[in-house]
């Protein structure tokens, strides 16, 4: 059986392991979750072109998976302009365009698999040559339909939709925060008990002094 001082210790021990646990619990989970976001595109976001892109192109924060990625240019009537399947390159997605492609708006969109293995998916407008005319693509088009990748490797534990995804850092930290605080304060309750626990078992004593 344990000392009470070896007890002590030990409870006090475990009491610093809580809280460091509910810290890493606080700091670490969150960026685990974090998706992927689009740092920059080509053409970019709303720019018009003189001339027909021969390609368009996607530069995520983190390489995105080799998996169920989906890219169309889309136009006004709902038409894919787009020629073949996106090409993967760590970080880049690029997609060629059918060369044919007359002056209009058109609308790129897309869909991949973040670096976490959630699929995330947005749009981005450009327009080529006298685009004055031509009606903007919007997302209400007939445009071909892009489904969820049914790959069985796209697996996570959180079923979360493609614009986020877990707890926000703040309320994560919050409750890692408070698991620690519980935990320790159990720990403080443990100690005090058993210091009362020992003073019970050995009383103090005062010794008396015959003349």
């Amino acid at each position: 059986m344990l000392s009470f001082p070896a007890r002590n210790r030990l409870l006090a021990g475990l009491g610093v392991l809580a809280l460091a646990a509910a810290f890493t619990i606080g700091g670490v989970a969150p960026a685990a979750s974090a998706h992927d976001s689009v740092a920059s595109t080509v053409p970019s976001d709303t720019e018009h072109v003189d001339l027909a892109p021969a390609t368009v192109s996607m530069r995520f924060t983190d390489n995105i998976m080799q998996l169920g990625a989906i890219m169309l240019v889309v136009d006004s009537a709902g038409t894919d302009w787009s020629a073949g399947e996106p090409a993967l390159d760590g970080p880049t997605a690029t997609l060629a365009v059918d060369p044919a492609l007359p002056d209009g708006a058109y609308q790129v969109r897309w869909r991949v698999v973040s670096a976490d293995g959630h699929p995330i998916s947005g749009t981005f407008d450009f327009s080529v040559g006298d685009a004055s005319a031509v009606a903007t693509p919007t997302t209400d088009a007939a445009a071909p339909v892009i489904t969820t990748p049914t790959d069985s490797t796209v697996v996570t534990t959180n079923t979360a939709a493609s614009t986020g995804g877990g707890l926000p850092i703040g309320v994560t930290a919050l409750i890692g925060a408070l698991v620690g605080l519980g935990l320790f304060l159990g720990v403080v309750a443990l100690t005090r008990r058993a210091a009362s626990a020992r003073q019970r078992t050995n009383p103090p004593t005062t010794e008396t002094t015959h003349s």
